[in-house]
């Protein structure tokens, strides 16, 4: 995994999320990544990701969530994108809802590979630019090649 692109899968990305309340954001990009086949337990990872959020919010502000939780019965990193144009209180901590929510997940394990994924995302989301680009896309499909193209023209490959 040299980047987010490369874990990001077309199925697993939602542009129109409906839902307003985080614990059903959680559970729609959850149900994502199990209708994808990345996970089997929708329920225990909605469960283990909800108690992550107690711990303290992953609702980073400026309009962006990142909810995530390493997990005993997952295989591999992976991630879920949704989008919602009218937000979603995601008790951030600049008190403004949530429009992009990138779920991460990943097995026990796997911790540095984890952190990286991690890191490499709030870096790209440091960017205003990009989260205003990422709003405004029209498709799965440009919304997976323009990350494409901003991760390889801001060499993020520190590995």
């Amino acid at each position: 995994m040299d980047n987010i692109s490369d874990i990001l899968d077309p199925s697993c990305i939602d542009l129109d999320l409906k839902t307003r309340k985080k614990e059903d954001i959680i559970r729609e990009l959850v149900q994502l990544l199990a209708d994808s086949g990345k996970i089997k337990n929708v329920q225990q990872c909605v469960t283990e990701v909800l108690e992550r959020e107690k711990i303290s919010t992953t609702g980073i502000g400026h309009g962006i969530a990142i909810p995530h939780r390493l997990i005993a019965d997952v295989s591999d990193i992976f991630m879920a994108v949704g989008r919602n144009a009218k937000g979603v209180n995601f008790d951030s901590i600049d008190r403004k809802p949530a429009h992009l929510i990138f779920l991460i997940i990943g097995p026990k394990g796997r911790h540095n590979d984890y952190i990286k994924v991690l890191s490499k995302l709030s870096r790209l989301l440091s960017d205003r630019t990009f989260f205003e680009a990422l709003m405004r896309v029209g498709n799965i499909q440009e919304m997976l090649d323009f990350i494409k193209e901003r991760e390889e023209g801001t060499s993020i490959n520190n590995n």
